[in-house]
Parts: C-alpha cells; structure tokens; sequence
C-alpha cells in the first residue's frame, strides 16, 4: 500500500517541531526515508536564481532508502504565505509500491492523482496511503508539444535520447516556462510501457541528495547559472525553440505518427561466459552419488557396459546460451597407470610396493618361526 508526506511551514508538526515540517504522514513511514523527503520538499522563490521550466515542480524520483529504492511521485508549490507571514510551499510526495505502477507511468499517474495538496493541510499522522489510479495507455501524438508552438519531432527526441542514454541525465532546455507535466506525459507516452517507471524527471530540479535518481530535467533558457548546470560531465541537453523542427530520424517520424519510439542504439547481446565462483542458478549441481568402496585385489570387476556408465555418469547442465559445458564432468585426465575399463586382477596392476611389502612380512614370518623351533632346542 503507498504511503504519503506532506511537508510546509506549520506552527507544530507531528514531530513537535515549528515553521518548515512534517504536517501529514501516513503511520509507519520509515524515518530514513521522511528526511530525504523532507530535503526533496524545498522550493526557491528567487525567480532570478531558479532554472526551473515550470512553477511547478513535478517529479517522479528513485529514492534510495537503506537497501531498499523507493519510487516517490512529487508536487511542490507556493501555497501564499505561512502563519508567520513569511512566502509558504507545500510539498507532497507519494511513496508508490511496485504493485501499483500504472503501465501508463509515472507522468500520467501525477495528472490523474486528484488528492495532492495545495494548501497547509490538517496537522494529522493519517492510518493509510492514498490510492494510486492506474490505467494502461498506448502511443499518441504529442500534443502537448503542438499545442506549446513546438514540433512534435522533439518530443521523440527526447524518448529516444533517454532510450538510448538511461545513466546519463538529460535537460530540455525550454525557451520560457510553462506546464511542462504534459510534455513529460507525451514523451513517457512514446515510451514502451515497461520501460516508463524507468524514466525519472523533474519539472522544476533544484541540487538533490546522492541517494535519489533524477534523469530528466525540465529547465529554462536564460536562467542564471544555466551554463554550469548544463555543463555537467556526461550530461546530454536538448534544446526547443518555436518555429524549428529537429533534424529527420525514426524517432522523430515515430512521435509526430504518434507511434512508439525504438533506441536507435543497438547495444550488442553478450556471448561470454563468467567464471562461476559458487553454485547459481545457471549452473546446476550433478546428483551426488553414494560413495563406492574400491575393489579388492584379486576380486574380479565386470567391465562397465556404456548403457550402464552414461546412466551413472549424469552430466553437469549448463544453461548459459549457445554454450554446451556438458562436456566438461568427463574432462578430467586418467591416471596412465589405471587401465580403461577399471581395475583388473593382472598381477601387473599390483604397485611394486605392495610387492616389496609382502615380501618383507613372508621375511619376517619366517625368521620368527625358525627362532621359535631353536628356542625349543
């Protein structure tokens, strides 16, 4: 079931604490998890400071918690002023389980969740989380981007870039700012579905903890400090203007058809084989077989028929790809002294020291039984 956190300026939080704090929270949220969110809860009223695309911030995030990830969808607004008539923000963050990611993503279950908050909500720890709404939804055109005076061509280029570059953080870079929620639904839209709660964003980023995922970033052209931010290593930036189409690909051919974009970089299928250090799934253990007694010398052993040594015999199964490891139980070199077929009852199997051995001990017997009879005498 999700969970959820409110964060404003309150005059007393459900932590006993005053001005920006934890106003809701459903029972049981993890505190680790209630500090990071609270860090994601901030907003920057300086207009001259911001770099965001939207007034709004709008996010889908990966929050790592302890050694759990949690997928956090988030809202973060002005809401007037406080109490203490100081500029006020409210911020909710919804903590989704996996089992309620809706195929549509993440983009269109922020639009069709109807319950965040837009102003200082009642003081409370609430017993349960909200409900989530899911739906499935296909490919589309992107309208969105046409009706902000863009060419839906760019919409697939950002679909394909995050294809393409999942590690790499991605920024539109956008003329003004404006209602960025619906270019990130159109974008996700042309997106195959299992691959959409892949993709994280934010409308509006600010500088985030270590332990949270945020690929792509909507920001505005002209912000100061933009040059720095954009300059970060192995980020990649796609910039929209009115009036100018990008340059022909399948992606963009595929958005403005409405249609789904594919990768355009194929990324080669592995063939090798990793060492196998312990027992895993690929590799599965041959049944082990009770111990056998060797033979005793002089006790003939029936030759092993090949029906009766392949049934005893199993091979170790390999399950890695186009690789037949079978082989590989029946590798180990025979001793040169050990005939094929198992041992026989030629005296020229015996060691020499066994030899040796019996011959010292018919020796002995021999000497004490000859000082024997001398002592009778």
């Amino acid at each position: 079931m999700s969970m959820e956190l409110i964060h404003t300026s309150v005059q007393r939080g459900i932590r006993g604490d005053n001005g920006f704090a934890t106003a809701c929270a459903t029972r049981g949220l993890p505190p680790q998890l209630e500090s990071v969110l609270a860090e994601l809860s901030s907003y920057d009223f300086d207009t001259s400071r911001s770099v965001g695309g939207d007034v709004v911030e709008w996010a889908h995030r990966i929050v790592k918690s302890g050694s759990k990830a949690h997928t956090i969808l988030s809202r973060v607004a002005p809401c007037g002023s406080d109490w203490s008539g100081r500029p006020n923000r409210v911020a909710h963050h919804l903590v989704v389980e996996a089992s309620e990611r809706a195929p549509a993503g993440p983009a269109w279950a922020i639009s069709a969740f109807a319950g965040f908050a837009t102003a200082v909500p009642v003081v409370e720890e609430r017993a349960s989380g909200p409900v989530i709404p899911s739906a499935s939804c296909g490919p589309r055109r992107p309208e969105a981007w046409e009706s902000a005076g863009f060419d839906g061509g760019w919409a697939g280029i950002v679909a394909c870039t995050l294809l393409d570059h999942p590690s790499s953080t991605c920024f539109v870079v956008l003329p003004d700012e404006m209602d960025c929620l619906g270019l990130v639904s159109d974008v996700l839209a042309l997106i195959p579905e299992e691959r959409r709660w892949f993709i994280t964003f934010s409308t509006r980023p600010q500088r985030m903890p270590a332990s949270v995922t945020c690929q792509l970033r909507f920001v505005r052209a002209g912000a100061s400090g933009i040059n720095r931010i954009l300059g970060e290593p192995g980020a990649r930036r796609i910039v929209v203007a009115r009036g100018q189409s990008p340059e022909p690909s399948a992606a963009v051919d595929a958005a403005r058809a409405g249609e789904t974009v594919q990768p355009s970089i194929q990324r080669p299928v592995r063939t090798s084989v990793a060492p196998v250090v312990r027992n895993t799934p690929q590799v599965q253990e041959a049944p082990s077989r009770p111990a056998v007694a060797p033979p005793k010398v002089g006790r003939s052993m029936p030759r092993a028929s090949a029906t009766s040594a392949g049934a005893a015999s199993p091979a170790v199964s390999m399950s890695y790809p186009g690789v037949d490891l079978s082989g590989a139980v029946h590798a180990a070199p025979r001793s040169s002294g050990t005939p094929v077929g198992g041992p026989r009852t030629d005296i020229r199997g015996v060691p020499a020291l066994a030899w040796g051995l019996f011959i010292y001990s018919a020796v002995a017997v021999l000497i004490a039984f000859v000082l024997g009879i001398l002592s009778l005498l």
